[in-house]
């Protein structure tokens, strides 16, 4: 019975210690939350709409989850030699725990943050796709035309 207790405490403590990433910066005076499980940001607990998550971001283009069609797929135009910004947000009650931004040199790092990521922010580079992709197989794919 110890043995199994111990297994159990080990288990729980070792999910509780990284069970949300979150990501604080400052930007305009404001400090803003990232929560990487839910692809959200947070001001004050509050969260921020589209709009206001546009105006931190303006050099991005905004892409919501709902944007994506049955297929889990997003297709875009893009040129050959273009470069998108594309910020990736959660508009669904939808979690995305251990998922992560494939190729990863479409991943962008975002000022000089000392802990944590913004995983959503995305560099499309010519007509390469980008998937956020989780570990167990299910993946998001933005198709660049």
């Amino acid at each position: 019975m110890k043995k199994y207790f111990l297994i159990f405490a080990i288990l729980l403590f070792s999910f509780s210690q990284n069970a949300y990433a979150d990501c604080t910066f400052e930007k305009d005076g404001r400090t803003i939350t990232f929560v990487e499980d839910e692809l959200k940001f947070y001001e004050n607990s509050k969260e921020l709409s589209i709009d206001d998550v546009q105006k931190l971001f303006p050099d991005y283009e905004i892409i919501t989850i709902k944007h994506f069609d049955k297929n889990k797929k997003y297709i875009l135009k893009n040129r050959f030699f273009k470069k998108r910004k594309i910020l990736l947000l959660n508009d669904t009650p939808r979690t995305f725990h251990l998922f992560y931004i494939y190729p990863e040199n479409a991943r962008v790092q975002y000022g000089n943050l000392k802990e944590g990521e913004i995983k959503s922010l995305i560099l499309l580079r010519g007509k390469k796709n980008v998937r956020l992709k989780h570990f167990g197989g299910d993946e998001f794919e933005i198709v660049a035309r």
